[in-house]
């Protein structure tokens, strides 16, 4: 990757004294790509090393070869007289990324218990995005029609994209909780596709007031939602429960504006007051999210460093040593499955040999409470 890299920066640097300046600087986009595309199959094939990740290794993997065909195409396509297929090349494969991204998160959520539905519907929007994308791109490039027709694909298909993105929140968690009030925006979500799909391909032009006012139902009910089925205690939820506080009073003064405005035809924003208000309370909602985000991050990180997580493992894939056999050994003893070896294994977590701290996960060289070196840190047995 790194040689990659290097290669395209002296080709970058060719295009300047090279009379084949096109040639070249394609030469050096290949090479980036290429180094991209890399980088991002790298972790993806560490997970095929392990049974529970392997499918999502194998779907990333799945997701990156098809980008990396299309960024080619889109690079080298001109050299052969088709410049201006390199657009449609380009547009293809920046929404064939965007659409696989949201694709393999769909996939990620779907297997966790509770959350198929929502990862399904999620998946499924992601696949009627793309697929609507993509004839509004190539219906244009093959002079099927005009821009027009094009225009309208691509507002259905992120219509379809952002809809079936919000009833997949107002569907999280199904399976843990069962708040009513989340099919209320569903329900909302949907009207607001419909009417959304037959305003565009009808060419409607009056306000879209009842479209917006059932999108707003959505969103709200969907955010409302999600951070109602997070597991938070003590600062964390009552951060959740102030957030979930913001998003309704944004929905409030949204619903205020749509209604009294029409659809916020003609509105002066600067000089309403509830307008102000909206900003300020969706300010506060956005940082209130941005918040929870960082809630999960170190809830993720505290949960994988606690040594309870380790007390919880109890198979361990590893190689005989003998026959070079791969299988799942038991904490404790177990054999090896092919020459019948036996393994006595038992975990522990480093902790600092002189205050304590626990080093598990830990990329420093040195304790972060004391300084003290980690090489010099003794293993504490979980018992």
């Amino acid at each position: 990757m790194l040689a990659l890299i290097a290669l395209a920066a002296l080709a970058g640097v060719a295009t300047i004294f090279v009379p084949a300046t096109d040639f070249m600087g394609r030469i050096a986009l290949t090479l980036v790509a290429a180094a991209i595309t890399i980088a991002v199959a790298l972790p993806a094939s560490s997970r095929l090393d392990h049974e529970h990740t392997r499918p999502a290794g194998l779907a990333l993997l799945a997701a990156v070869v098809p980008a990396f065909l299309l960024i080619l195409l889109a690079i080298w396509v001109g050299l052969f007289g088709f410049r201006r297929w390199e657009w449609y090349f380009a547009g293809t494969a920046g929404h064939y990324v965007i659409c696989a991204a949201a694709a393999l998160g769909a996939l990620a959520l779907a297997r966790k218990p509770g959350n198929r539905l929502a990862g399904a519907v999620a998946l499924l929007s992601a696949a009627l995005c793309f697929a609507m994308g993509f004839l509004g791109i190539w219906v244009e490039a093959l002079g099927i029609t005009g821009f027009e027709i094009m225009a309208q694909f691509w507002a259905s298909a992120w219509l379809i994209f952002w809809c079936g993105i919000i009833i997949s929140a107002c569907l999280f968690g199904l399976g843990k909780h069962t708040a009513p009030w989340r099919w209320l925006g569903v329900i909302a979500s949907l009207l607001a596709l419909a009417m959304g799909l037959w305003g565009i391909w009808n060419k409607l032009s009056d306000p879209p007031m009842w479209f917006l006012q059932a999108l707003f139902v959505g969103i709200a009910v969907g955010v409302c939602n999600v951070l109602n089925t997070l597991d938070f205690k003590g600062f964390q939820r009552y951060v959740a429960l102030g957030t979930m506080a913001m998003v309704l009073a944004s929905f409030a003064f949204a619903t205020y504006l749509n209604i009294t405005t029409i659809g916020f035809k003609g509105a002066d924003f600067e000089q309403d007051f509830a307008a102000r208000l909206l900003a300020a309370s969706c300010i506060i909602s956005v940082c209130g999210l941005l918040a929870i985000v960082i809630f999960l991050a170190a809830n993720r990180r505290a949960l994988v460093t606690h040594s309870g997580a380790i007390k919880e493992i109890k198979d361990i894939r590893i190689t005989c040593p003998r026959c070079a056999t791969k299988c799942d050994a038991h904490v404790g003893s177990s054999r090896c499955t092919g020459c019948g070896l036996i393994f006595l294994l038992e975990l522990a977590e480093p902790r600092c040999i002189k205050c304590e701290y626990n080093l598990l996960d830990l990329k420093s060289d040195r304790c972060p409470e004391c300084g003290t070196p980690v090489a010099e840190s003794i293993p504490k047995p979980v018992r």
